[in-house]
């Protein structure tokens, strides 16, 4: 899972479908790239790190949560 870019889509509170619609795929094309089971174009992924207000397409690409604890 790319847990990134399901973080950042829910904390601007879309849906998986508003994120479809306007990246102009079907629901089930982002779900797959959400989950990591597809890689998508890289027109799609420059749209999301727009969409999503994202530093860069390669955080929302991560498979696993940055963690910036301290110790």
């Amino acid at each position: 899972m790319r847990a990134n870019l399901l973080n950042a889509r829910k904390a601007l509170g879309y849906t998986q479908q508003e994120i479809s619609e306007n990246l102009g795929i079907t629901k089930r094309q982002y779900q797959r790239l959400e989950a990591g089971t597809s890689d998508g174009s890289i027109r799609v992924w420059q749209q999301l790190k727009i969409l999503l207000h994202a530093k860069s397409i390669d955080y929302l690409l991560e498979q696993v949560v940055e963690n910036h604890l301290t110790k």
